[in-house]
């Protein structure tokens, strides 16, 4: 009896090595990136994946399976923070260490006024704190550690206190979280995650193996539509209304794209006086693909300034088609007959009224959007990509939403205009997309007088182009 209490005391404190994670899971845990976070549904197994993973750290223990570089050796500081005392740690933190946490392996517990254990010191020497979002940024301040995990979305400035103090041990830090508050974690880290310095794991409800589909329906329909984007699929919330969902940037972004000279190529540009200027290059290759590569983003410049900026960005490569936002194709009688498409006419940009159907250009976008069979490659592909480089256009992507009301929206039908916000490079491909958009092949004849810009800061070369160092506009102004 006493070596069978022996081995019932030994199952219990390695308990840790009984776990084991789904797919999306196992890539979370397996990840060498210094900022890890898994946006899921509701009873997705966020806390435990993120949890466990904590107590491999503080433990010591490690499955098999766990890589052995991304271990740690000897004791470790740790930080766990989660919204409140009430719900967040008591009713979920706590639990999860009731469970997983062997009380043989804790050395002592000091709790709050609250009787709620805060610090826990472990027997091998590892300390970790829990602190929630009620406590002042003060209190986050001063810490230092090797991990720290984020169990729901933690307010920005308490995070930032958090990773300052993992600088001196190059420390990791991970999030756990359903995505309905703090939409900074979207811009900063969704957005941002190259499986290098941040992984991001998506997870739906229905990659939890655990749960029965009659549970995950139930659940459901005391849903809305913007609540299943979060609660079921882990979208984020406060972008539950984006009008192109169908924009996945692990499918649709790129590398820079190498336009040939033989591929039809479209630009627009959406000039103002007070916002900065969008001009955004489209090129259709002979197999009708679709490539966004080139922007640029130009501020506090002049028609002529901007003029010279679009035709160093090109070099050789003129577009075949120009357009113009037609809300600047209108002469001004009080600014002397001033026309914004005429001007650029005198400094060599000839650009054409654009269309501005609303409807018909998202609905092609859409369609581009949508992967569909590639008879060629036999494999599932957008028509439409976009080049890593357009960080502007990604953005507008991502943040280009449906308008809502801000008072008492349950009692009006959704509107039908967009927010005129993030919406300077969607104006400009709506207007190519409603131009329709397609390969024409290039007629063989007499080439026209070759037009050469002159200069360092030209970024295609030309034929006769002296002492250029094949710079462009951005080269020169935006990564000087």
């Amino acid at each position: 009896m006493s070596l069978l209490n022996e081995e019932i005391k030994y199952r219990k404190s390695r308990k840790l090595l009984t776990y084991v994670p789904y797919t999306e899971q196992k890539q979370f845990h397996c990840s060498p990136a210094t900022t890890r976070a898994i946006f899921g549904g509701n009873r997705t197994g966020k806390t435990t994946c993120g949890g466990v993973d904590f107590l491999f750290h503080v433990t010591g223990i490690y499955p098999d399976w766990y890589p052995k570089d991304l271990r740690t050796n000897g004791a470790v500081i740790g930080r766990i923070v989660a919204k409140d005392f009430g719900k967040g740690v008591g009713e979920v933190i706590i639990p999860f260490l009731d469970e997983w946490l062997d009380d043989s392996l804790v050395a002592k517990k000091q709790r709050n006024p609250l009787g709620i254990p805060v610090k826990w010191i472990l027997k091998n020497g590892s300390v970790f704190d829990i602190l929630t979002h009620e406590q002042t940024t003060e209190q986050f301040e001063g810490w230092h550690g090797n991990i720290a995990w984020f169990d729901e979305p933690p307010p920005r400035d308490k995070y930032v206190a958090t990773l300052r103090g993992l600088v001196d041990f190059n420390g990791r830090n991970w999030l756990t979280l359903t995505p309905l508050t703090q939409p900074w974690i979207y811009d900063q880290i969704y957005t941002k995650a190259d499986n290098q310095r941040i992984f991001v794991a998506t997870v739906d409800i229905r990659s939890n193996p655990y749960l029965t589909e009659e549970a995950i329906a139930e659940f459901e329909q005391t849903l809305t539509e913007d609540e299943k984007q979060a609660r079921l699929h882990g979208k984020f919330m406060h972008l539950s209304g984006l009008i192109y969902k169908e924009f996945i940037p692990d499918v649709h972004i790129c590398e820079t794209v190498k336009v040939k000279a033989d591929w039809t190529r479209y630009f627009c540009i959406d000039p103002h006086e007070r916002m900065p200027t969008a001009c955004l290059w489209l090129a259709v290759d002979p197999k009708g693909f679709h490539w966004i590569y080139d922007e640029l983003w130009l501020a506090d410049m002049s028609l002529e300034e901007i003029a010279h900026a679009i035709h160093v960005q090109e070099g050789d490569l003129v577009p075949t088609i120009r357009m113009i936002d037609p809300h600047n194709d209108k002469d001004n009688a009080i600014a002397g007959g001033f026309n914004i498409r005429k001007e650029l006419i005198k400094h060599g940009i000839y650009c054409q009224r654009a269309n501005s159907d609303p409807a018909l250009g998202k609905s092609r976008i859409r369609q581009a959007l949508r992967s569909v069979y590639q008879p060629l490659n036999k494999t599932m592909a957008p028509t439409l990509r976009i080049g890593r480089n357009c960080t502007q256009t990604i953005y507008e992507f991502q943040h280009y939403q449906w308008d809502t009301y801000r008072r008492n929206p349950d009692e009006y039908d959704l509107k039908e205009q967009v927010k005129k916000k993030n919406d300077h490079f969607m104006d400009c491909l709506r207007y190519i997309y409603n131009f329709d958009p397609r390969y024409i092949t290039p007629e063989k004849g007499e080439e026209e007088e070759e037009v050469v810009y002159e200069g360092e800061y030209v970024k295609y070369p030309t034929r006769r182009v002296m002492n250029t160092a094949g710079k462009s506009y951005h080269d020169l102004v935006e990564n000087d």
